[in-house]
């Protein structure tokens, strides 16, 4: 539910200069023919950007719907006329009433009797039928210049309202208020930004923000807004996101030299409004990948990931690392941070990317293999990781859609013993991306052929009746034999079928061992090939030296494969 809005210090409608529009009493005879109101004075066309509802109706202040056909009375009546006031001939949008629409329309007339004989300038209130509020002053005109009634705030049901204190106005409208001050101007708050602004203190020199500065702005990545205040901003995420502050401060710089809400940044948008911390001194701020923490002492510095989770575990500032005291580096190998009290260690961004890449591995597996690696080679683990991942994004497709049904068919019959096949693997779902390594398959006939996955390890399949009975469908099925003769192709299948019963290989960035306790499906074709041929058919196909790993892609472009499938 919206939070209640300020209370009033004074409930009687104000206007925001000390000119006027005539009162009732003031009002100048009836004129028969009054002018049509100055088109200085219309309210705009609406903007194509309006504020987005959300469906949560508790973050919602949306009441009534925009009257797009909204215009101003034609020749209004400054009196009551039975039959022939635009309450007799209009129907009256709710929740006013006959009687309300009728005092609107008097109103109106005053308002242009007094424009026929005052400047436009002079004449600061407005009145928008059917609403019986004058609206003036520096409100009157933002909420011309948004659409008026035809806007998302639609109708005023209230007048111009003093906050306390004095230090500005407010008026209603039945989606929200428009808030003014003399250092601010005027702007509206609605929906998720008036929820959490009222959670927040409103404007009230006790609360968090004060008065706003700006209207909603839109961000580019399209899916998420902010609006600034005096002491700070809102930032909403998505539709139905709760929406958060940030203060203005040291936290809020440091989150914009690291990018911001902005796409692909190191902390995304704020999911928290900031917190005082325990000992009384230090403040931090979450967000959708991490947190800044600050200290009067220590400066204000992010902490994400595995380093994040390290600390947290630990108690946070309250445990013996204390607060951090600078940014995380990547060596290329381990992410760091140092602390108060020392430096927290993690896997480095490569790693983590790579284990990515090779479903069923872990970021600390593929240190710990480029370390050994590196002491029998003359590269440092930082190389051989990133070359390895370099590999990796090479021959293995990551992306955030799950294959389409037309990805399937029938998967063909070989040519003979030896050939062997390239599909796209069923995708796996890692860190919110589907990956997919690709699969092989050595024929051992030309309808049966030898593979290892990670539910089977390596096993012997005779395709017609593999599901369920019914011919194999793969996905984008491709095939090719090797350049070699037909006894090194036997001996590959011979070799490929001797290791049936094996164990799954779910590592192919280190997977170049040709007599291994374990196998995965590029691996194994490959090894085949290597011992059937000692070694002078290498079916792995990366330019970097050395390499540890092949993957299926990779086999299907080697330069020793013939493909004549598709």
């Amino acid at each position: 539910m919206t939070p209640e809005p300020t209370p009033a210090s004074d409930t009687v409608p104000a206007p925001a200069a000390p000119e006027t529009a005539p009162t009732l009493e003031q009002a100048a005879p009836v004129e028969e023919n009054l002018a049509p109101l100055p088109a200085e004075l219309l309210p705009a066309a609406p903007a194509a950007d309006q504020p987005v509802t959300p469906e949560d109706p508790e973050l919602s202040s949306k009441t009534a719907e925009p009257d797009l056909d909204w215009a101003p009375t034609q020749n209004p009546k400054s009196e009551i006329v039975p039959g022939q006031m635009r309450s007799d001939r209009e129907e009256i949008p709710a929740p006013f009433t006959k009687e309300d629409a009728d005092k609107a329309e008097m109103m109106e007339a005053q308002e242009r009797s007094a424009l026929s004989r005052m400047s436009i300038a002079a004449v600061t209130c407005q009145t928008y039928w059917p609403s019986p509020f004058q609206v003036c002053g520096a409100i009157r005109d933002k909420y011309n210049s948004l659409g008026g009634p035809a806007s998302f705030l639609t109708y005023p049901t209230s007048g111009n309202i003093i906050n306390p204190g004095n230090t500005g106005e407010r008026v209603t409208f039945l989606n929200g208020p428009i808030y003014w001050s003399a250092a601010t101007g005027a702007h509206p708050v609605v929906n998720s930004f008036l929820n959490r602004w009222g959670i927040l203190g409103y404007e009230a020199a006790t609360g968090m923000l004060g008065y706003p500065t700006t209207d909603e702005i839109v961000h580019a990545d399209g899916v998420g807004r902010r609006q600034e205040f005096q002491r700070g901003a809102i930032y909403v995420a998505f539709q139905n996101a709760i929406g958060s502050a940030i203060r203005n401060g040291l936290i809020r710089d440091k989150w914009n030299t690291v990018g911001a809400e902005t796409p692909g940044s190191l902390l995304g948008y704020p999911i928290q409004d900031p917190l005082d911390l325990p000992d009384g001194q230090g403040r931090m701020s979450r967000f959708e990948r991490g947190v800044i923490y600050w200290h009067p002492t220590t400066g204000a510095w992010p902490v994400t990931g595995a380093i994040l989770d390290q600390w947290s575990t630990a108690g946070h500032e309250q445990s013996g690392h204390g607060y951090p005291i600078g940014d995380q580096s990547d060596d290329g190998v381990h992410l760091s941070q140092p602390f108060q009290t020392g430096v927290l260690t993690a896997p480095g961004q490569t790693a983590i990317e790579l284990a990515l890449r090779n479903p069923g591995t872990t970021a600390q597996q593929m240190i710990d293999l480029a370390i050994a690696a590196a002491g029998q080679a003359s590269i440092s683990a930082a190389e051989l990781l990133s070359n390895s991942l370099a590999h990796a994004q090479e021959y293995v497709e990551v992306s955030g859609d799950w294959p389409t049904e037309d990805d399937w068919e029938l998967l063909p019959d070989a040519r003979g013993y030896g050939d062997f096949f390239y599909s796209d693997s069923n995708p796996e779902f890692i860190g919110a991306r589907w990956v997919n390594h690709g699969h092989n398959g050595l024929f051992t006939s030309p309808q049966s052929s030898v593979e290892s996955n990670n539910s089977a390890g390596v096993h012997e399949i005779f395709n017609p009746t593999a599901d369920d009975g019914e011919p194999r469908r793969v996905r984008n099925p491709q095939l090719g034999w090797v350049n070699t003769d037909s006894s090194t192709r036997q001996a590959a299948v011979n070799f490929a079928l001797s290791k049936v019963g094996k164990s799954y290989n779910n590592n192919f960035a280190w997977s170049k061992q040709i007599n291994d306790d374990q196998y995965n499906c590029s691996q194994l074709i490959w090894a085949a090939y290597m011992d059937a041929s000692n070694d002078t058919i290498d079916l792995s196909h990366w330019w970097a030296d050395p390499s540890y790993g092949v993957y299926p892609l990779e086999i299907f472009t080697s330069e020793h494969v013939t493909p004549y499938y598709p």
